[in-house]
C-alpha cells in the first residue's frame, strides 16, 4: 500500500503542473480529497462529494476533479483539466462510448470485460465496519492485499506477465488499484446491511478514481452485479403461477411490473446495477435441475413476464436509463431442451436435444425475442449445445436457417451472431455464464486459452465470467486473432450501457438512504401488502373433492403431518400450527382425535445445478433404486465427453421420506369420516400417484410461507393461482430407451421430447404408451377427472 501511495503522489505532483485550461468559459473545480488526507490515513474512506445538475446526472467524484462549463458540471475522468467528448453527459452514450474507449489502455479493455464471481463486504453491519472515531473501515469492506514476501505488488506468483484472477475468491484493493477488476457480482442477498454493501460500492469507486490518477489513465467505473436478490418476494415460479391467474381475470402483467419497480429501487440504492437475470428458459424436461428458477412452460407468459421485467427494472423498454438495473436474461437460447434433464454444468447435460421441427421458434425463443424487443441490456448464453445426432430436427427462426456449430452457445457464431444479432435484432451486450473458458468448454476443448477468448470476443461477448487471465487477450490482439477495432466494439457495447446507467458520472450511492429505501420495500406497509398478495395469488387449488375446501369451520379439529426428503420439518409444524390456531382451530396431536388431517409435502429433488450422478426422480418416493451414470468426461465413442453412461451401480433416491406413511394416514382418517387436506411444494413437475388419490383437498405451492397456504385453504382469500407448468401422469410417459441409431451410435432416447413443453407432448408420444397411461395423456388426471395441465386451477 505504500508503494501505491507514493506513486499517487507522484501523479497527483504531476497533475497539479497541468496548465490551467485556455478556454475562459471551462472552471475546474480540484479534487475533494488531497494527498495530504491519504498521508494521514492509506487506508481511509472518502465519502463522496456530489455536484448537483439541475436538468442532467449527477457528478460524484472523489479523487478526481470536476468541470464547471457554462453552469454545468461534468466530471474529468481523465484529469486533463479539459472537457473531452466521453465527459459529456449532453452527448448520446453510445457516442461517449466510442470516445472512451479510444483512450483506454489494452490491459484496460480486458480487465473491463471480467466479471469476478463474488465479492461481498467483510463486515456485515454498519457497527462493523464503522470505526470509533465514526468514521468506515475500508478493510471492514474490501480485503487489505497484503504482498508475500518478495512479491512484487500487483502479480500473482506463478502467472505469467500480464495479470489473472480466479473470479472466485474475494477481491481486495489491489485488485482494483493494479490489476483493473471493475465488476464484481455481490453475493451477501440481505444478509449484509444495504449501507454496507453500498459503502463497498463506494470504496470500489474510490478505489477506481485512485487508479485512474495513479496509472495516468481514464476512470472507468467498478459496477456491482448480483444473482436475483430473495426479498420477500416470490420466486419465479410462483410468480407466474400468480399472473397467470392474473391474466385469466383480465389484469395482464401489472404484478410483475410493480415487483420489478420496488426491486429496482433497492438495487439502485446500494449500487448493484447489473443483474445475472432473470432466467427466462421454457421447461420443457419435467427432470431438469433448474426448472424450479423459470418462470413455467408456456412460451406466452414467459414472454409477458420478460416485457414486464424488463420495463419495470430498465425504466421503460427503450433500453436501460439513469436509474435503471441492466438485465442479462439467461439462458439463450434456453437450456430447458436438456437432454433427459441432465444440467448442463456438468458434461453429462451438455447437449440441448430439439427433436422437434420448429421447437425452437415456437417454444424456446419467444421470451428471448420478447426481451429483445424491449430493449434488454444483456443476454446470458448456456453452458450446452445442440447436436447434429440423428434425434436431431433442423431448426430456424424467422425463415433464417440455423446450422449447428456443435459448440456451447457462447462459442457458437450461428447462436450469437447469425440468430440473437442477425434474426432476432438484439443490441445489448452479451455477458457469457461463469467457467466458460476453463471448466464448460463444450466443444472448444482443443483450442488453445487465447484462441478461446478470440471465439468469444468475435461473437461478440462483452462480459466473461471466473478464471480470466488478461494476458491471454493481449496474446490474441498480437496473434491476430482478434483486431483491435473488435475489442473496442465489445467493450463498447457494455460501456455504453453503463454511462446509460449515469456510472461514469456518479457511480456513488448514500449509504443511509440505503437502508431507509430496503426497510421500506421489504417491511414497510405498503411493499408487505404488495408481497403478501402475491403469496396469496401464487397458490394453486388442485383438488376440492366433495367441496371440502374451504376450512371455515373452527369448532373442527386439526392434526398436521410434514414430510419431506429428510423427515418431518419442525419448524413448518410449528408454523402451520399457529395459522391455524391463529384463526381459531384446535390444533391436536393425536391424528385419532382429528377431524382435519392436513399434510404439508415438500419432496427433495436429486438433481442439482453442479452434479447429476443420476438421472432426475420426480416420483414422490422413498429409497427407490435408479442407475449411476458417470460423472467424468467420457463419450459414447469412447473418444472424449459423453453424457449419461451407466457405471453399472445404483444409488438410492429418497425424495419423499416416509412416503408411504401418507397413504396409511388418509386411509385411518377417512374411516373415521375426517377429511384430508395436502399441500404440495412445486419445484418440479412431480408425478402425484402417491398423494393426490388419498386426499380430498390439494393445493399446490411454489415455496410461499405458511400464512398465504392456510389463507387459501380456510377461505381467506379465494384461489386464482394458475400451474405455470404441467404436472407429469406417470413414468412411463418420460421413460428413456437404449436404442442404436442410424449413424451406429447408441442413444437414451425419451419417449416424450425434451424440447416440447408438458402441454403439448401427447401429439408427439407414441399413442400405444398414452393408452396405457393413467388419463391418457402426458398430463396428470386425478380422482376427480382434472389434468394439471398448465393454466389449471380451480377456485371457491
Amino acid at each position: 500500500m505504500k508503494r501505491i501511495l507514493s506513486l499517487l503522489i507522484a501523479a497527483m505532483l504531476l497533475l497539479g503542473m497541468v496548465p490551467a485550461m485556455a478556454e475562459s468559459a471551462v472552471e475546474y473545480i480540484p479534487a475533494p480529497y488531497t494527498v495530504a488526507d491519504l498521508e494521514s490515513a492509506n487506508d481511509a474512506y472518502f465519502p463522496p462529494v456530489v455536484y448537483e445538475n439541475e436538468n442532467g446526472p449527477s457528478i460524484g467524484v472523489t479523487m478526481v476533479g470536476v468541470l464547471k462549463v457554462d453552469g454545468l458540471y461534468f466530471k474529468d475522468s481523465n484529469n486533463n483539466q479539459q472537457l473531452d467528448a466521453f465527459e459529456d453527459w449532453r452527448l448520446p452514450s453510445a457516442e461517449r462510448a466510442e470516445a472512451l474507449v479510444l483512450t483506454l489502455t489494452n490491459h484496460q479493455k480486458a480487465a473491463f470485460i471480467f466479471n469476478n464471481l463474488y465479492m461481498n463486504p467483510v463486515g456485515k453491519t454498519l457497527t462493523a465496519i464503522t470505526k470509533e472515531d465514526g468514521s468506515i473501515d475500508p478493510a471492514q469492506l474490501i480485503t487489505v492485499y497484503t504482498p508475500a514476501e518478495g512479491e512484487t505488488v500487483g502479480t500473482i506468483p506463478g502467472a505469467p506477465a500480464g495479470m489473472v484472477m480466479s473470479g472466485f475468491s474475494l477481491p481486495n484493493d489491489n485488485d482494483i488499484l493494479v490489476l483493473g477488476l471493475r465488476h464484481a457480482v455481490y453475493r451477501g442477498s440481505l444478509g449484509y446491511d444495504a449501507s454496507v454493501v453500498s459503502a463497498m460500492n463506494n470504496l470500489a469507486n474510490q478505489y477506481a478514481e485512485t487508479a485512474a490518477v495513479l496509472n495516468g489513465e481514464t476512470f472507468l467505473p467498478f459496477t456491482l452485479i448480483s444473482n436475483p436478490i430473495s426479498a420477500g418476494h416470490v420466486n419465479n415460479m410462483a410468480l407466474s403461477a400468480a399472473v397467470m391467474g392474473d391474466v385469466v381475470n383480465g389484469e395482464g402483467y401489472k404484478m410483475v411490473e410493480t415487483y420489478a419497480e420496488l426491486d429496482r429501487q433497492m438495487w439502485v440504492s446500494v449500487g448493484l446495477r447489473q443483474m445475472y437475470g432473470p432466467q427466462i428458459d421454457l421447461s420443457t424436461d419435467p427432470r431438469w435441475a433448474r426448472n424450479s428458477g423459470t418462470y413455467g412452460e408456456v412460451p406466452e407468459v414467459v414472454a409477458g413476464i420478460t416485457t414486464a421485467l424488463v420495463s419495470g427494472y430498465q425504466q421503460g423498454t427503450d433500453g436501460v436509463q439513469l436509474e435503471g438495473v441492466s438485465l442479462s436474461i439467461k439462458h439463450f437460447p434456453g437450456d430447458g431442451a436438456a437432454e433427459n434433464g441432465y444440467e448442463s454444468h456438468t458434461y453429462q447435460g451438455q447437449w440441448r436435444i430439439y427433436t422437434t421441427p420448429g421447437s425452437l421458434e415456437k417454444y424456446q425463443l419467444p421470451g428471448f425475442q420478447a426481451a429483445c424487443d424491449a430493449g434488454v441490456s444483456s443476454i446470458m448464453p448456456c453452458y450446452s449445445r445442440d447436436t447434429t445426432d440423428p434425434r436431431s430436427a433442423e431448426q430456424s427462426y424467422r425463415g433464417v436457417v440455423i446450422p449447428v456449430d456443435q459448440v456451447g452457445s457462447a462459442y457458437s457464431e450461428t447462436m450469437m451472431q447469425t440468430l440473437l444479432i442477425g434474426a432476432m435484432g438484439f443490441k445489448g451486450f452479451i455477458n457469457t455464464d461463469s467457467g466458460i473458458l476453463s471448466t464448460q468448454t463444450f466443444g472448444v476443448e482443443t483450442l488453445t486459452m487465447p484462441e478461446r477468448y478470440a471465439k468469444l470476443i468475435n461473437n461478440g461477448v462483452g462480459a466473461i465470467g471466473a478464471g480470466f487471465e488478461y494476458y491471454h487477450v493481449e496474446t490474441a490482439l498480437a496473434d491476430g486473432l482478434i483486431t483491435e477495432e473488435q475489442l473496442n466494439a465489445v467493450v463498447v457495447s457494455r460501456l455504453a450501457i453503463e454511462i446509460n446507467q449515469g456510472r461514469l458520472d456518479n457511480p456513488y450511492t448514500d449509504n443511509a438512504e440505503a437502508d431507509v429505501i430496503r426497510a421500506a420495500n421489504t417491511t414497510g406497509e405498503a411493499a408487505a401488502e404488495i408481497i403478501y398478495t402475491s403469496q396469496l395469488k401464487s397458490v394453486v387449488l388442485l383438488k376440492n373433492k366433495g367441496n371440502v375446501l374451504p376450512l371455515n369451520d373452527t369448532t373442527k379439529t386439526v392434526y398436521i403431518a410434514s414430510f419431506t426428503g429428510k423427515g418431518e420439518d419442525e419448524k413448518v409444524l410449528a408454523s402451520l400450527t399457529a395459522e391455524f390456531e391463529a384463526r381459531g382451530f384446535t390444533v391436536v396431536d393425536d391424528e385419532d382425535e382429528a377431524d382435519i388431517i392436513y399434510i404439508d409435502v415438500a419432496p427433495t429433488y436429486n438433481g442439482t445445478t453442479g452434479s447429476n450422478t443420476a438421472m432426475g426422480v420426480i416420483d414422490l418416493v422413498a429409497e427407490a433404486e435408479v442407475p449411476a451414470v458417470h460423472t467424468k468426461a467420457l463419450r459414447r465413442d469412447g473418444v472424449t465427453q459423453a453424457t449419461q453412461i451407466p457405471t453399472g451401480e445404483l444409488i438410492e433416491v429418497t425424495t419423499v421420506e416416509d412416503v408411504d406413511e401418507i397413504a396409511e394416514l388418509a386411509e385411518g382418517a377417512h374411516e373415521r369420516g375426517a377429511i384430508v387436506i395436502a399441500a404440495i411444494k412445486v419445484t418440479q413437475p412431480w408425478i402425484l400417484t402417491n398423494l393426490e388419490p388419498h386426499v380430498d383437498g390439494l393445493i399446490a405451492q411454489f415455496g410461499v410461507p405458511e400464512k398465504a397456504q392456510i389463507a387459501v385453504v380456510t377461505g381467506e382469500y379465494n384461489p386464482t393461482g394458475k400451474l405455470p407448468i404441467t404436472m407429469v401422469s406417470c413414468y412411463d410417459v418420460i421413460a428413456t430407451n437404449w436404442e442404436y441409431l442410424e449413424d451406429g451410435r447408441i442413444y437414451e432416447i425419451c419417449v416424450s421430447p425434451n424440447d416440447v413443453p408438458g402441454y403439448d407432448k401427447d401429439q408427439y408420444i407414441d399413442p400405444a404408451i398414452l393408452e396405457n397411461v393413467p388419463g391418457g395423456s402426458y398430463a396428470y388426471c386425478d380422482s376427480e377427472g382434472n389434468y394439471y395441465k398448465a393454466w389449471f386451477g380451480l377456485s371457491y
